[in-house]
């Protein structure tokens, strides 16, 4: 008890706080109270071991720690009529005990904890599988728990079958459980994203490229590219995937991607350039993110994406060729929405020989989805023909046309086409240049299909041409009437496109 009260005598004579005339400045005066914070961290004593009390933490401003309950107190608390309480109050059958007894109490906490320690020590090779296992079950998109229930047992079974039952147990210290495996996710992808903002942040200037799309639980995503300068190269990565919480208006899409941006030590003004899908949230009149972002850097550089555009361009229809594509998902809406007729018609498509079993589902928002529709009613239009025959289906009188199987393979013959130019304008180094190449060259296709079909010519179409009739000079007036309205959509939609390559 001397001691101590020595002790606080000598932190009152060292207090500058003390002295401090009033004369002094603020700033001077919060210089001292932090030094004086520094000099008042209290220190542990080994006679505080007799009040059952040790230390953890900083030894500069030690926690003392209770060996009877492990309850952990304060710096403040480091005072031995503190102490003595915590012992009288929460431990009064040990507080007659010898100082030895508590010796021995501190040397075998420190055994277990030393024991705890090997014995949660995870291999270094362990821990590298671990999350090489992470990596592969991320990259498959397959859920957690996979590694647990199925990976781990799976490797076992190899190893103890083909190396015995000790490389077994080996492979059973490789952490696989879920939350591990979803641990280990995180931590790659936040390194990921700590590596891209390092290297954008180098770079100082980029690009963006935005959309918003809703998932499979209804749930309204914000997903955005990044395209930088790294090195010599430029490099195309993705940047973040942000979950809009209510509407999916430009205020809202402006304000999370600045929130981004902010937290990650970016601006707005060493933004090159931003892409957009073309919505009117994105790119309208007066309100739009588009507009939002020129408040805050007049000079970016303002594009809609190649993909989008090549995508309205697909759904130009004429009047007489859009009725063909909606009865064909009206047909496979038939087939599809009962279990019983799908069964009826995977057996009849087996009977018959033929390579597929089921039809496709249409969806609007996969662009591909049209065209692989369509090219496989056509290749089971034999199929469908009888089985909605068998079902009493007026569709069965679509498929027993002549002129509307024409029509159906035209279809699935340009789809074909305007799907091969969609994918190949994919991929991490596609840009611009090679885009703009791909569609002048695709256009050109265009003008050159037109003059073959007014000479009758359908070699460009395999599925179209199969199906001569006499009425091929008519399918070849709705062809080229299609391909002139494709021509003007791809110049509307990529004017700037021509334009810049003529230049």
């Amino acid at each position: 008890m001397e001691k101590y009260l020595r002790m606080e005598n000598a932190n009152a004579e060292q207090d500058p706080g003390h002295n401090s005339s009033p004369d002094e400045g603020p700033s001077k005066r919060g210089r001292q109270k932090k030094k004086d914070k520094t000099v008042s961290s209290r220190q542990y004593s080994e006679s505080y071991l007799s009040f059952g009390f040790t230390f953890t933490g900083d030894a500069t401003a030690p926690t003392p720690l209770c060996l009877v309950c492990g309850e952990k107190l304060s710096n403040s608390a480091m005072v031995p009529s503190k102490l003595k309480r915590h012992l009288q109050t929460k431990h009064p059958s040990v507080q007659n005990k010898p100082m030895e007894y508590f010796v021995r109490l501190r040397t075998n906490n420190e055994k277990g904890a030393t024991f705890l320690r090997k014995s949660t020590k995870v291999n270094e090779r362990a821990l590298k599988a671990s999350y090489l296992v992470a990596e592969l079950i991320a990259k498959s998109k397959k859920s957690p728990t996979v590694a647990e229930t199925l990976i781990l047992p799976a490797c076992k079974a190899i190893v103890n079958e083909m190396l015995g039952p000790d490389a077994a147990k080996e492979i059973a210290k490789v952490p696989l459980s879920d939350n591990t495996i979803a641990r280990r996710i995180d931590d790659m992808s936040a390194d990921i994203e700590t590596v891209v903002l390092e290297k954008v942040r180098i770079s100082k200037k980029f690009a963006l490229q935005l959309d918003e799309s809703t998932d499979i639980s209804g749930h309204c995503q914000l997903l955005a590219n990044v395209r930088f300068v790294d090195g010599e190269a430029i490099t195309e990565n993705f940047l973040f995937c942000k979950a809009l919480p209510e509407k999916s208006t430009a205020e809202v899409i402006f304000q999370v991607t600045s929130e981004y941006l902010d937290k990650s030590g970016l601006t707005w003004e060493n933004c090159t350039g931003v892409c957009t899908d073309g919505a009117a949230a994105m790119v309208g009149r007066i309100k739009d993110f588009v507009s939002r972002v020129k408040e805050r850097n007049p000079d970016v550089l303002v594009t809609h994406s190649f993909l989008h555009r090549e995508a309205l361009v697909a759904k130009t229809l004429p009047a007489d060729l859009a009725p063909v594509l909606d009865d064909v998902v009206r047909i496979v809406n038939f087939v599809k929405t009962r279990p019983l007729r799908c069964r009826l018609f995977a057996s009849l498509c087996t009977e018959m020989g033929a390579e597929h079993k089921i039809l496709l589902l249409h969806t609007e928002v996969r662009w591909l989805s049209r065209g692989k529709v369509l090219a496989r009613v056509y290749e089971l239009r034999e199929e469908l023909k009888i089985f909605l025959t068998n079902e009493r289906s007026d569709y069965s009188k679509l498929l027993a046309s002549d002129q509307w199987c024409a029509k159906l393979a035209y279809l699935a013959d340009i789809f074909q086409y305007l799907n091969e130019l969609n994918t190949r304008m994919q991929g991490r180094n596609e840009n611009l240049l090679t885009s703009t190449d791909k569609i002048n060259g695709f256009r050109l296709k265009v003008q050159l299909w037109q003059q073959h079909v007014q000479g009758g010519n359908l070699q460009m179409f395999p599925l179209t041409e199969k199906l001569h009739d006499d009425n091929t000079a008519a399918m070849c007036e709705v062809i080229g009437r299609h391909l002139k309205t494709l021509e003007e959509k791809l110049s509307f939609y990529f004017s700037s496109t021509f334009t810049e390559c003529l230049d």
